[in-house]
C-alpha cells in the first residue's frame, strides 16, 4: 500500500468514476485500476462494485474510506513537519 493508492482510491470514492478519478490525480484509466486492484489484494477485500454507470463503494470500501481519510492525513502532516526548519541548532 502507498500514497498514490490512498490518494487515488479516495479519488474513485469521491467522484464515482474511474475515468474521473484518472483526471483528477493525473493518471491514465489504466493506472487507477491497477492501483485499486493492488490495494484491493493488499486489504483482501473488493473496494468497489465497477459497473458501466460507474464506481460505488462496496460495504468494505465504506470501512475503509476513514482510514483511508486518516492515512493521507497523517502523511501530509509527516511531510509537513518533516520540511519544517529545525528549532535547534545542528549538532
Amino acid at each position: 500500500m502507498d500514497i498514490d493508492q490512498i490518494k487515488t482510491f479516495l479519488a474513485v470514492a469521491a467522484h464515482g468514476s474511474f475515468l474521473e478519478a484518472a483526471a483528477r490525480v493525473h493518471v491514465t484509466q489504466s493506472t487507477v485500476s491497477a492501483r485499486i486492484q493492488n490495494l484491493e489484494q493488499a486489504l483482501g477485500a473488493r473496494l468497489f462494485v465497477r459497473n458501466r454507470l460507474g464506481a460505488t463503494l462496496t460495504p468494505a470500501g465504506q470501512r475503509f474510506l476513514r482510514h483511508a481519510k486518516t492515512l493521507l492525513l497523517t502523511f501530509e502532516q509527516a511531510r509537513h513537519d518533516v520540511g519544517l526548519p529545525s528549532r535547534s541548532p545542528p549538532v
